[in-house]
């Protein structure tokens, strides 16, 4: 991935496309009635208990394999 985020030829094409994303995701986030920053918060903390640091870092293991 770091290859594409330096890539100078590649990166206003990944910009375009990420944009394409993003805006897809927040107008079907608000036609859903979701509230992006506490979904991501909620997940954040999700993800904070299934992949603990100490036991994930440098892993690429699913978090029931730790």
């Amino acid at each position: 991935m770091d290859s594409l985020a330096t890539n100078t030829e590649n990166m206003q094409a990944v910009a375009h496309e990420l944009a394409d994303v993003m805006m897809f995701a927040l107008e079907f986030a608000s036609v859903c009635g979701i509230d992006i920053a506490q979904a991501i918060e909620a997940k954040s903390k999700i993800n904070a208990e299934k992949y603990p640091v100490a036991k994930s870092r440098g892993s690429s293991k699913k978090y029931d394999q730790l």
